[in-house]
């Protein structure tokens, strides 16, 4: 539970840094009656972002990225985790 840190690196075919993006992380439980999470991603070097998101309780979460290129195509990435008791 907590604040938690989501990071991804974007990279093109060539594997390039693919820099300029606009990333944005929602967090959402996996059962219905919570509201989603966002924050918007920093890029912290060339190709990498980083979001923070604060998960308020124990449980499964889906986080989906939605990617904006810096020429206009878009993208979302899935990722599913489960936060456990605080240890």
């Amino acid at each position: 539970m907590g604040r938690g840190t989501v990071s991804i690196k974007l990279q093109d075919a060539a594997a390039r840094p693919v820099i300029g993006a606009r990333v944005t992380a929602e967090a959402n439980m996996s059962h219905p009656g919570m509201a989603p999470v966002f924050d918007e991603a920093r890029e912290i070097e060339p190709g990498r972002y980083q979001a923070d998101v604060e998960l308020g309780m124990r449980g499964d979460w889906v986080i989906l990225l939605h990617i904006r290129l810096a020429t206009g195509q878009k993208m979302e990435r899935r990722m599913v985790l489960s936060v456990d008791k605080a240890e």
